[in-house]
């Protein structure tokens, strides 16, 4: 499943230069390297299509808390891992 929170939003549909028409979303091309995903829109009247970059990706918030370190029953240094939300 896809989660727009993780991937960023997309933006407003845009209008027609043209007729002034809502244009419509025609395809959506995900991209990797935390590049922002591109929308195009097409006006089907005009023939008219634009391309859009969405919002940038959020950084997923990990709250992890590491403990001191210590040795565990062999006598390895370690730490502990206190929690995660």
């Amino acid at each position: 499943m896809h989660n727009d929170k993780i991937s960023g939003s997309k933006p407003a549909p845009p209008h027609c230069p043209s007729c002034a028409q809502a244009m419509r979303l025609a395809r959506k091309t995900r991209r990797f390297n935390g590049l922002p995903d591109l929308y195009i829109f097409e006006c089907r009247t005009c023939d008219i299509s634009h391309t859009e970059e969405g919002t940038l990706p959020s950084e997923p918030k990990i709250k992890t808390e590491i403990g001191p370190w210590y040795l565990d029953e062999l006598g390895n240094p370690t730490r502990q891992i206190k929690g995660r939300d």
